[in-house]
């Protein structure tokens, strides 16, 4: 399947489960690199739009770059009456932006889904002299109990998911080429708490998650739902987590 279309489907249980960023990674965005009212961003490879709306809190003017119609028309749903947010449909290696205009390039949760050096040239192009580029994932730390519960039942049913997923999937290589062998990396708290339906959609939200036209749906969900229970106290799961940002580490 193309990567574009790999959550057609699944946009609404995306935003419902999938968390935002940590409130920290924008104060050091702010304090560190000069976000601010005003600058010019472009969020690549926006999906429903949760970068998008941390960004425009902060005064920014977004072009959100998403390819896939049922992602962006969350976010347009959402996002559409703040008059600095603009939709855009197009991919990362051919965003249709306006060249030597962003102040900013984001790609959070979906660089692994881009080819990397021709996302490097786009954003070469598009961003002012001096710009920057960040490339942000949420990095859950399950307990690795129920890492592996998890990963015995992705294995079961759904076997085109290549690897276990549960981070951003590329090899640190592939950030520091693109980067220019020079990585900058910031770590910032963002705990999360389950309950057992956010839990479930949140393994749903996946891009090689069952839908409910497959065969075995019903049989995924509660051996999903076995596993919370299995590992919840008072009807919770909490679970470390931090926010992750990459960039050229020259450009502070």
């Amino acid at each position: 399947m193309d990567n574009t279309q790999k959550f057609s489907g699944k946009a609404m249980v995306y935003r419902q489960s999938r968390p935002s960023y940590s409130p920290e990674l924008f104060a050091y965005l702010q304090q560190v690199f000069g976000l601010k009212k005003g600058s010019m961003v472009a969020d690549v490879g926006s999906g429903t739009g949760i970068l998008s709306q941390q960004l425009l809190a902060m005064g920014a003017r977004v072009f959100a770059v998403e390819p896939n119609a049922d992602m962006r028309l969350v976010a347009e749903q959402d996002l559409g009456k703040n008059g600095n947010f603009v939709s855009v449909d197009a991919t990362a290696e051919q965003t249709t932006l306006p060249e030597n205009s962003f102040d900013f390039v984001f790609a959070a949760s979906a660089f692994h889904w881009f080819e990397p050096v021709v996302f490097k040239h786009e954003c070469e192009r598009i961003l002012k002299p001096g710009g920057k580029v960040f490339l942000i994932w949420n990095e859950p730390q399950m307990p690795e109990e129920i890492q592996q519960g998890r990963r015995a039942i992705y294995e079961k049913y759904a076997p085109k998911c290549t690897g276990f997923p549960g981070g951003q999937k590329e090899e640190r290589g592939v950030k520091e080429d693109f980067f220019d062998g020079q990585l900058g990396e910031v770590h910032f708290p963002n705990p999360l708490t389950y309950d057992k339906e956010k839990f479930i959609g949140r393994a749903l939200s996946s891009s090689y998650a069952l839908t409910e036209s497959d065969e075995q749906y019903d049989e995924f969900m509660d051996e999903l739902g076995a596993l919370f229970d299995r590992f919840a106290m008072d009807g919770l799961i909490h679970e470390a987590q931090d926010s992750v940002m990459y960039f050229k580490a020259d450009s502070w």
